[in-house]
């Protein structure tokens, strides 16, 4: 699981959109569809079904979800911390 991913996969639970996350992060669709397809993959889940109207969460991206938001928020306290930053 990379950092990039999770950013993914969370800008996607409030967009349901890849065109709306890939403007939103500065990527193309393709990386965005990409990087969720990695985060799946190393999950062993679908997170998300897509659809041409956009995307819903699954029940196993529901579940994920806090825990996507606990390790962004956790990888950004590591990074202050190596830092010295309080």
């Amino acid at each position: 699981m990379q950092p990039e991913q999770i950013d993914t996969f969370l800008d996607l639970c409030e967009t349901r959109s890849f065109h709306r996350s890939a403007d939103r992060l500065g990527v193309t669709q393709s990386t965005v569809s990409g990087r969720l397809a990695a985060l799946e993959k190393a999950l062993g889940v679908t997170l998300l079904r897509r659809s041409r109207a956009g995307c819903e969460m699954t029940t196993e991206g529901l579940r994920f979800e806090p825990h996507a938001r606990a390790l962004r928020l956790a990888l950004a306290e590591a990074r202050a911390a190596a830092r010295g930053a309080e």
